[in-house]
């Protein structure tokens, strides 16, 4: 339905620019895009069978970046450079506004392309301002006898959660595989209560903006929190509850080929692994003894 919109919308405007006698072929640009992506999404699906029959899945894995991105950039660098080409070969009536779309057409595919292969710079200050900047705005985990306050200063408040309110802690580790491989880690808590909200009294207007807490009993502690690494001995402090975590790398699935290298005084050996399919969770604490699908039933 969405692509039957975006064609008509497209087939419409371009109508409309001929019925009024329009020449300058950069009003026909953007409604011959909406065409053309109207077009992909009616037809995907077989388009994306045709490409299933002519290039394999380990193809497209190998050549994601490449389909997916740097292509269709390239095709919209090579439009703007003809439309470039011909507007000063048919001296074109283009306006300062048709010359910055045709450049923009032009250049900025080449930007973004040159960014996703050699990747782009950041002088060694501006880089230290950055990791600075993510560090204060990083998540803190503290704990006491009353219970775990999760500093979340993105947000400029902080998250009290009481020991009673815990009934379970459930360890998961993953990894995504899509267009990128992403991994995943972190501790999902399961509360009976929601958790108490403490706002700074200094605040972003953004929070201020939407100052509503979250009234979720299920809590994610992911491995980004700092002290992160602390909470098995946390829960065993606190919660009296031994903790046995197999921490397997799900990045180390399958070993796909391993090299060894000689010199005279040292030898290396370089791996290359598949990472693994399989989503691992696993039972931290849980007040009542019960396993990974009865707890989650009892949180939908």
């Amino acid at each position: 339905m969405v692509g039957i919109f975006t064609l008509i919308f497209g087939l419409s405007i371009i109508f409309f620019d001929i019925k009024s006698g329009y020449r300058l072929s950069v009003l026909y640009l953007i409604p011959s895009i909406f065409v053309a992506v109207g077009l992909f999404a009616i037809f995907n699906e077989s388009i994306l069978r045709w490409l299933n029959k002519i290039m394999t899945k380990e193809i497209f894995e190998k050549n994601t970046k490449f389909i997916f991105f740097i292509l269709p950039l390239s095709i919209f660098s090579i439009i703007g450079f003809l439309m470039m080409f011909f507007a000063f070969k048919l001296n074109w009536d283009v306006d300062l506004l048709g010359w910055s779309t045709i450049s923009i057409f032009a250049f900025f595919p080449l930007i973004m392309i040159y960014g996703l292969v050699f990747g782009f710079s950041i002088p060694e200050k501006r880089q230290r301002l950055i990791e600075e900047s993510q560090e204060k705005r990083r998540e803190k985990l503290f704990s006491n006898d009353k219970g775990i306050t999760i500093e979340m200063p993105l947000f400029d408040k902080n998250c009290f959660i009481s020991w009673p309110s815990i009934e379970a802690i459930i360890y998961y580790n993953y990894v995504v595989r899509s267009d990128f491989t992403e991994y995943y880690e972190g501790y999902k808590l399961y509360l009976n209560s929601i958790p108490v909200y403490t706002k700074y009294e200094k605040q972003w207007w953004l929070n201020k903006l939407f100052p509503k807490d979250a009234q979720h009993k299920i809590i994610d502690i992911n491995n980004e929190t700092e002290h992160f690494s602390e909470i098995p001995k946390i829960v065993e402090k606190y919660l009296k509850s031994k903790v046995t975590i197999d921490f397997t790398d799900p990045m180390k699935g399958t070993l796909t080929s391993s090299k060894i290298y000689k010199n005279k005084n040292s030898t290396t050996t370089i791996e290359k692994w598949k990472p693994s399919k399989k989503e691992s969770e696993q039972i931290v604490f849980d007040k009542f003894n019960r396993s990974l699908e009865e707890i989650k039933k009892n949180y939908r």
